[in-house]
């Protein structure tokens, strides 16, 4: 009788080849950006930076309508009537049916008790508080830019890790299938490196999911089609020279884009709540008029007009009043603002200097973590060659490379953003420093 031997095929083996294959979409390939280029289209299109802008163009054209309360408003008309009825002219006692007639007319106030002074100050601040949030949105913008670039350089990294691991993996793989034919390793030892290449196998669809999506998300902000991808996927590993939090502390005092918004908004409240005083005050006004009309063209008959005005509102059912509260309300609410904005900016900058130098200890700590972990992988690699070691250990280490690695690149792109929210802090770069 004949007996057939059939091999045992690995139950992990049959799993994996029992799935559907993916067939890889076809994807335009993202357009490379160097991260200035990022930052520059970022704020020609990031929705936020463009309504910022905008929001100053409007202020910039309050203070122009407040600075043209100063001069006089002029207007000029013109009139001809005809009509099929004679009528009776009393100025020249005639029957007439048509006219000619011409106006020019002038209004000024000559004096406003002061309320376009104060008006005029309030449409200042505004502007000065819109050119600050635009420089706040600026740097905002350019921290988001900065993140999703480095989050876009870091999935790269990430994606070569991924590959190495599989790699390894996949040698583990017929090193251990070599050792089964030569009877020095277990079913069990070829089981579990098909484990680890099945894992690593996943680890890469995952990482290259992520770098897709942090792809896209780079080339929303930037208004690019199909994603973008950096040019330069280096990550930094050190920060820029970074002078005592002292002077770092009173520069950011000084011109942080969000404490000066603050400052200029608790500005434009105190000259609205003068405004709203000046209601109590009498109003003065100057206009006049020159006509020309006759009933032939052109007009050969003038006449002119002169008045002077003057009003005193008595009482306007306490609407004043409610607008004074209502001004007073709104200072108070801008100074505690900005007493906020100034706390919030000192602890910005002590904290945003305390990540930056645990983020650089941390890259330090995880270069030295990659290094161990490379010289661990080597060591149990001979171990297992020559039977020392079982596979548990080696595929333990192994493991803890790709973590290792995983952690030096976070703690990089860590560093990347935190540097980033410093100077979106400060209101300026400071890699232009030396």
């Amino acid at each position: 009788m004949m007996i057939y031997r059939i091999r045992a095929v690995p139950v992990i083996a049959v799993v994996f080849s029992l799935l559907p294959t993916a067939v890889p979409a076809q994807v335009p390939e993202p357009q490379p950006v160097t991260l200035e280029e990022a930052i520059r289209l970022a704020l020609e299109h990031d929705p936020a930076a463009v309504a910022a802008e905008a929001a100053v163009a409007n202020a910039s054209a309050d203070l122009l309508v407040r600075r043209g309360s100063w001069l006089p408003s002029l207007s000029a008309s013109s009139a001809y009537a005809n009509s099929s009825n004679e009528r009776f002219d009393q100025t020249t006692g005639r029957l007439v049916s048509e006219n000619y007639s011409a106006r020019l007319a002038a209004n000024y106030d000559l004096f406003t008790g002061g309320r376009r002074i104060v008006e005029q100050r309030s449409a200042g601040a505004r502007l000065v508080a819109a050119d600050a949030d635009f420089q706040a949105q600026r740097f905002q913008t350019i921290l988001r830019t900065t993140e999703l670039y480095f989050e876009a350089g870091a999935s790269e990294e990430l994606v070569a890790l991924a590959r190495r691991r599989l790699e390894r993996a996949r040698q583990q793989l017929e090193f251990a299938r070599a050792r089964l034919d030569v009877g020095t390793a277990t079913r069990s030892d070829l089981l579990r490196a098909e484990l680890e290449v099945g894992n690593a196998e996943l680890a890469l669809v995952d990482a290259e999911a992520a770098r897709r999506a942090a792809r896209l998300r780079l080339g929303r902000i930037l208004g690019l089609d199909g994603g973008a991808r950096p040019a330069d996927a280096r990550l930094p590993d050190r920060s820029p020279p970074l002078p005592p939090v002292e002077t770092l502390v009173a520069r950011a005092e000084a011109r942080s884009p969000a404490l000066v918004a603050a400052r200029a908004a608790l500005q434009s409240s105190t000259a609205a709540r003068w405004a709203a005083r000046t209601a109590y005050l009498p109003t003065l006004g100057l206009s006049g008029t020159y006509d020309w009309f006759a009933f032939q063209f052109p007009p050969d008959q003038r006449s002119w007009s002169l008045r002077l005005t003057l009003s005193l509102p008595l009482f306007n059912g306490f609407q004043r009043e409610a607008a004074l509260a209502r001004a007073a309300a709104a200072e108070r609410t801008a100074r505690a603002r900005a007493r906020d904005a100034l706390l919030a900016t000192q602890i910005a900058i002590e904290t945003g200097v305390v990540e930056i130098e645990a983020a650089e200890r941390r890259i330090r700590i995880a270069e030295r973590a990659v290094e161990l972990a490379r010289e661990d992988l080597r060591v149990q690699e001979e171990r297992y060659r020559i039977g020392n070691a079982t596979i548990i250990e080696l595929q333990a280490s192994q493991v803890a490379l790709a973590d290792a690695e995983i952690a030096y690149t976070r703690a990089r792109q860590a560093l990347g953003v935190a540097v980033a929210r410093l100077e979106a802090t400060l209101g300026e770069r400071l890699t232009d420093e030396g």
